[in-house]
């Protein structure tokens, strides 16, 4: 062997020996995260091994660059909230304010999310009116099928919500892609934040206030956000803000816990499509847990699913991998008959604090307001198509 090979043979070792070391960090990083929330960089630190400045470039720059993101997830139940996932169908006629209307139901409602259904006017959708006045607020989609602007929709309401952790023991942070096995030695042990409903009794003893929702909603947007720039942001003392977040946020379990997540960064990925499974129910607990376990894994990647109250699951994917590979997967994976749903796109909506005030929630007079957007939105809709025509 020459001098040359020898050196180019260390090397090679040398780099393999940092790609493992790196594996594990991160491993270790992302471990702790889902014990102990992302916020105190200092105890990861410590529980970990790892240098406090690497933990923190690792969590700010790295993996934010692959597409890991850390989020923040609400017990909805705890806030006086209820969970229904429903499906609209858009009468053609107002299909092309359907987007308008549900971003403004997301903004100004208890709208939390919707998708768009691929070629169709359909939308995936999750609401979350308080308990109070649920059904007076599903009401409004039965005003909206009477007026016209809906052909068809339904509701139900979920039992439980789950969301599993992305697999990042199967992503190449060396190479940037993902693997069919884990990268780090041994498998990956399934986890995931998961939500069950609570009786009317329970949820009497969780008091909240404004001030813990605003605190909530920012962490929804940035789970990192540092509590002097919340502060900030709200105009109110650090220090209120810190005890608000500790003494009731923490305290109460307002947050059911921190989301090691996965958004599509490489353009193959990008053009997976996400898509939603509804299945039949499973015949216990144990399937169910053993059906989210192997489609939480790559290429499928679950990221969340509602459990509906006559059983069926409703699992949100984002996947790794071309539709051919998943539809290969899930008919693998399970024994349970179920619907696919390609979406074309969504958007999720924050809480809305600003619906709570005097201690409770609120009904928007939302029938006139919905009224007054569609009219508002087919002037302007007139008007872009006569700009665009001329």
């Amino acid at each position: 062997m020459t001098i040359d090979q020898l050196t180019q043979q260390i090397d090679q070792k040398r780099k393999l020996r940092r790609d493992i070391d790196l594996q594990k960090e991160i491993a270790l990083i992302l471990d702790a995260v889902k014990k102990f929330g992302p916020r105190n960089i200092s105890l990861i630190a410590r529980q970990t091994g790892i240098p406090r400045e690497t933990v923190r470039v690792r969590l700010l720059n790295m993996l934010p660059r692959y597409g890991f993101v850390i989020r923040m997830l609400p017990n909805y139940y705890k806030l006086g909230l209820a969970r229904y996932f429903g499906y609209l169908r858009f009468s053609r006629q107002f299909a092309d304010r359907a987007k308008d209307l549900l971003r403004w139901l997301g903004e100004k409602t208890y709208l939390m999310y919707w998708g768009k259904v691929l070629m169709r006017n359909e939308f995936v959708v999750i609401v979350t009116p308080p308990y109070r006045f649920e059904k007076e607020y599903l009401n409004l989609f039965e005003e909206l099928a009477d007026a016209g602007v809906l052909k068809d929709y339904w509701f139900r309401k979920v039992r439980a919500y789950g969301h599993p952790h992305a697999s990042y023991r199967y992503f190449d942070f060396e190479k940037g892609r993902w693997s069919e096995y884990p990268v780090n030695d041994g498998e990956e042990e399934f986890d995931e934040v998961l939500v069950n409903e609570i009786d009317e009794a329970e949820r009497a003893q969780y008091i909240v206030d404004s001030l813990d929702l605003k605190i909530l909603q920012q962490l929804q947007y940035d789970a990192l956000k540092d509590i002097t720039d919340i502060a900030g942001d709200l105009g109110i003392h650090p220090r209120v803000v810190s005890y608000h977040f500790n003494d009731h946020v923490v305290r109460k379990g307002l947050v059911a816990g921190w989301m090691v997540s996965y958004v599509p960064t490489q353009t193959l990925e990008k053009g997976a499509g996400r898509f939603w499974m509804l299945t039949e129910p499973p015949n216990s607990p144990h399937e169910l847990r053993q059906l989210v376990r192997d489609l939480a894994r790559p290429p499928a990647s679950c990221q969340s699913y509602n459990v509906l109250d006559n059983g069926s699951v409703a699992m949100h994917f984002v996947p790794t991998s071309d539709m051919s590979a998943i539809a290969r997967y899930l008919s693998d994976a399970s024994t349970l008959e179920g619907n696919l749903v390609l979406l074309s796109d969504g958007s999720l909506y924050l809480i809305t604090p600003e619906l709570y005030y005097g201690n409770a929630w609120h009904m928007p007079n939302a029938d006139l307001l919905i009224k007054q957007r569609l009219t508002e939105s087919k002037h302007q809709l007139t008007e872009t198509n006569t700009i665009g025509l001329g």
